[in-house]
């Protein structure tokens, strides 16, 4: 069977010839160009390709957006950086939201420094923008890397990062203390404003739904110590489940980004209509054993099972092989799981320990 075919057949609930095992060597891949480490032949897209297939990994992210986007109502969206530092604001007529982040060169990666919203009134401008966000239909460059990844991989259609307004404060909009102190100052105001943001986004599904891809990623960053039960009950967890009706009428499997703590979260995915739970962290990095994934997820595709930080030197060769082991071994008979990365694979990278996974599955 091919990589794809794997794929494809958990989610279907058939046991493939082996275990299926996709990674996202993105982070990676970038503190390569980063620090012009990056062999010419990974460079591009037929590059970025090669990188995986050499590292024996399966390739499922990032494949292009299917829209492109433009403003109405008079928004208008402008990025610049200068230095390490990046600023993005949105201009409207009712006043201007910005937000800024500073790049790490040890990290490799950009950290907010200051947010969108900060206020009630910031909050009903980011609303503002949602409904003024205008999508366009383009398959173009999304069909071109299905086509390219072929037997490789599977793309993964990404819906509108974060999906449901509250991931999206927590994530990226507001961060975590203005969101919960938002909701704790005026309850009614924020609900409504985040009922109303839920109607924004009707069109990317919709063009979701009338594309070729088979596969599509609630991209948010779930982690259960930060939106925990109450607010996965109040803000997800019903618009979860209107979306993945919507795509499982149109023949897609919906998967959800659960990157950080599993409890109680984990369990509440298989009731929204979730196929696959993916980047799902155990311990000793996650706060859930490998042999207790299966009871906490339910009968849905588990995708991960491999924290990133077991990459590093920060553990030896020998726990790494034990926890792939452990993994292997716990999931033996398990028709509907896929060994992944939970949730990058970093730049501090340990030589050869990425290929390693694919030695031990053929062993």
């Amino acid at each position: 069977m091919t990589e794809r075919q794997r794929f494809l057949a958990v989610m279907a609930g058939k046991k493939p010839d082996k275990p299926p095992w996709y990674g996202d060597l993105s982070y990676y891949y970038f503190a390569l160009q980063k620090d012009n480490l990056l062999d010419k032949k990974y460079q591009g897209d037929e590059g970025y390709l090669q990188f995986h297939i050499d590292k024996g990994v399966g390739i499922y992210f990032y494949a292009p957006n299917m829209w492109d986007i433009s403003y109405s109502g008079n928004v208008h969206y402008e990025e610049r950086i200068v230095g390490t530092r990046k600023f993005t604001s949105y201009t409207t007529p009712h006043g201007d939201i910005t937000c800024t982040q500073k790049y790490s060169s040890t990290t490799y990666s950009w950290a907010y420094t200051s947010h969108f919203v900060n206020d009630m009134e910031q909050l009903k401008l980011m609303q503002y923008v949602l409904e003024n966000t205008v999508y366009h239909a383009n398959y173009d460059e999304f069909n071109r890397v299905d086509k390219l990844w072929a037997d490789y991989g599977l793309p993964a259609a990404l819906a509108p990062i974060s999906v449901s307004p509250l991931q999206k404060l927590l994530a990226r909009w507001a961060g975590v203390a203005t969101t919960v102190e938002l909701f704790a100052k005026d309850m009614d105001g924020f609900e409504k404003i985040l009922a109303d943001m839920q109607k924004t986004e009707d069109k990317p599904f919709e063009i979701i739904c009338n594309s070729n891809a088979q596969y599509v990623e609630f991209a948010e960053n779930l982690s259960s110590e930060i939106t925990g039960r109450m607010f996965f009950d109040m803000f997800n967890a019903e618009y979860y489940s209107q979306r993945t009706r919507q795509l499982h009428n149109a023949g897609k499997y919906v998967g959800i980004h659960i990157d950080g703590t599993l409890s109680p979260c984990l369990s509440m995915l298989k009731g929204c209509g979730f196929d696959a739970a993916e980047a799902v962290t155990p311990a000793p990095v996650g706060d859930i054993e490998i042999e207790d994934l299966r009871a906490a997820a339910g009968d849905i595709v588990i995708i991960g099972g491999l924290p990133g930080a077991l990459f590093t030197a920060q553990y030896s060769d020998a726990f790494f092989d034990s926890h792939l082991l452990r993994l292997l071994q716990a999931f033996e008979n398990d028709s509907k799981f896929i060994v992944g990365v939970a949730d990058q694979v970093p730049p501090d990278v340990v030589p050869g320990r990425v290929e390693r996974v694919r030695e031990v599955i053929g062993e």
